[in-house]
């Protein structure tokens, strides 16, 4: 067993490019077994960078990956980087191998975000970094036998389908949608993308969603065959529509809406498509006060979002946080991407 002294002298950092393909899978397959496949034959879709890898006789025991954006501060843009997937195996723990990586992640580039586990984050607040938990990550259940352990146990139908009959009864609209899928209807969602409006606010920051971005985030994802694309009047919604052990679940990856009432009938319109399609739930991570009434306080869960900046006034906006997380950050949605 080497002391952390002689750990740290004999570990490297490397770009995965120059990692041996069968040891990434089998780096992947420990810390992510979910998803060691997709992470292993779609690096390059996840990342749009080299993740750094920690390597201890040519064997990987860490990895720091980033993902580079373009954020708008105040209707500047400004290039930044999202930590993604930041993991080291479970036996070099505690050897100081995470502020390693670290700080070298942090010399890529100045402005820097992360969604954090507790364990990430204590390592990056000893580095200086800042954290806000505005963003929620938040369920609403159309299928209850899926959440309430009691009917999931009994496996009570006569449960579950009058709990649903009153969510139709609630959601009742005269109005209805239904998605295009995606990959045989871009050009629609292209030009939503160019008449919708994004307003500057100096408190916050925006991400940078252009055409660039929106390719790279349908066009190019492995999975853009389960992604789909709801609308209604200017207002529009990119959701993953998937089922993963036997739960059929819709993301919502990003919306855009004009105002706080078209923002709630979207999705309104959306849960009742989903009623009346069998989803079992339906997952966003947003900040907004006026879906409250939509999504149940018991399935929301705070995210913890880091942030730091070698540059003191966009640090101090950085702290705020953002007027939207909607898919920007893998970890969010690594959930999705199964095989």
């Amino acid at each position: 067993m080497h002391s952390k002294e002689e750990l740290l002298e004999k570990c490297k950092v490397q770009k995965i490019s120059e990692i041996n393909k069968e040891q990434l899978s089998i780096f992947y397959k420990k810390i992510f077994p979910e998803r060691y496949k997709s992470l292993t034959e779609n690096w390059r879709w996840w990342y749009r960078s080299e993740p750094l890898m920690l390597t201890l006789n040519n064997v990987v025991i860490g990895q720091a990956a980033y993902l580079p954006t373009e954020l708008l501060i105040s209707g500047k843009k400004i290039q930044a980087i999202w930590f993604q997937d930041y993991a080291v195996l479970p036996t070099f723990k505690g050897m100081g191998l995470g502020k390693l990586l670290s700080r070298e992640w942090m010399k890529i580039c100045p402005n820097q975000m992360a969604i954090c586990s507790p364990y990430s984050l204590r390592v990056l607040k000893k580095l200086g970094w800042s954290d806000n938990y505005d963003t929620k990550r938040r369920v609403r259940p159309i299928n209850f036998s899926k959440f309430l352990p009691i009917i999931k146990n009994l496996n009570a139908g006569f449960i579950n389908a009058p709990l649903k009959y009153l969510l139709k009864i609630k959601y009742r609209v005269n109005q209805t949608i239904k998605p295009y899928q995606v990959s045989n209807n871009y050009s629609v969602i292209e030009e939503s993308f160019d008449i919708k409006k994004d307003s500057s606010d100096e408190k916050f920051v925006k991400v940078n969603r252009d055409r660039q971005w929106l390719y790279w985030r349908l066009i190019e994802c492995p999975y853009k065959k389960d992604i789909y694309f709801f609308k209604y009047n200017n207002n529009f919604a990119i959701v993953h529509i998937c089922s993963i052990k036997k739960i059929k679940r819709i993301n919502i990856l990003y919306t855009y809406y004009t105002d706080q009432p078209e923002e709630y009938k979207l999705f309104v319109l959306i849960i009742k498509w989903a009623l009346e399609n069998n989803i079992d739930f339906i997952w966003s991570v947003n900040k907004s006060k006026n879906l409250e009434q939509i999504f149940p306080g018991i399935y929301n869960k705070q995210l913890s979002l880091a942030s730091w900046s070698s540059d003191k006034k966009i640090f101090d906006i950085l702290k705020k946080g953002f007027t939207d997380l909607q898919g920007i950050d893998s970890d969010i949605e690594s959930a999705l991407y199964v095989e």
